[in-house]
């Protein structure tokens, strides 16, 4: 990306990912949520904490839309290479959240209690 600022956006089925470049940075992000948020923001931020263990990228709510975004910052001289690869890591990031929170949503198993008296000895 050349010049003093450029945005690119990319469009994923419906999930918007763009990155900026200015003099000094550039700033990868990459939507995580539309802005009905099915799971309450309180453990999505939850996961952020734990995800910042393996993970670069950020999470920030956008005010506008009500969309939680994960970003990421990289140096303005870093190489296409470094910038591909960790746009290629902050989607990983954004799949792996969404395939944990789907699987929190889903209602756990309903236990039945047995009574011990009816199993065979």
């Amino acid at each position: 990306m050349s010049g003093h600022q450029q945005t690119v956006l990319l469009f994923e089925q419906d999930d918007e990912v763009n990155v900026q470049c200015d003099e000094q940075r550039v700033v990868l992000r990459a939507q995580l949520t539309p802005a009905d948020l099915e799971f309450p923001l309180q453990s999505w931020c939850l996961l952020g904490q734990s995800s910042l263990a393996h993970f670069q990228g950020a999470l920030a709510l956008a005010p506008a839309t009500g969309h939680l975004w994960l970003v990421q910052c990289l140096p303005r001289q870093c190489s296409q290479k470094h910038l591909l690869k960790s746009l290629e890591v902050l989607l990983n990031q954004r799949d792996t959240w969404r395939s944990v929170t789907a699987r929190l949503r889903k209602a756990g198993r309903k236990f039945q209690p047995t009574s011990l008296r009816q199993l065979p000895h």
